[in-house]
């Protein structure tokens, strides 16, 4: 766990996230935070929100090869696309709108 109030965090994450796509290296690079907290975190406020009843869209990350998509749940970006075995990949974005 890192050095930072996770409960804070996660509001402030919640509302980068209301402006635009983001991915969680630029979060990470961004915040200067190791990917795997700010991807924790991020799977925790996912489930928060949709329980909250807020519209979370998750654009997959995406073989700049081959095209072979990757499942939504994969939030960091894969090393490699198991179908053409190429590293050329766009990470996954997120994005949460708000309860209207």
């Amino acid at each position: 766990m890192g050095s930072y109030d996770r409960g804070v965090f996660r509001k402030d994450l919640l509302e980068l996230l209301q402006h635009e796509w983001r991915s969680v290296s630029s979060i990470a690079r961004e915040l200067r935070l190791p990917k795997g907290d700010v991807e924790e975190d991020l799977r925790h406020l996912i489930r928060s929100a949709r329980a909250a009843g807020h519209d979370v869209a998750i654009e997959p990350a995406v073989c700049r090869t081959c095209g072979f998509t990757f499942d939504a749940s994969k939030l960091t970006k894969p090393s490699k696309c198991p179908s053409c075995r190429g590293t050329r990949i766009l990470e996954a974005q997120i994005r949460i709108q708000p309860v209207e």
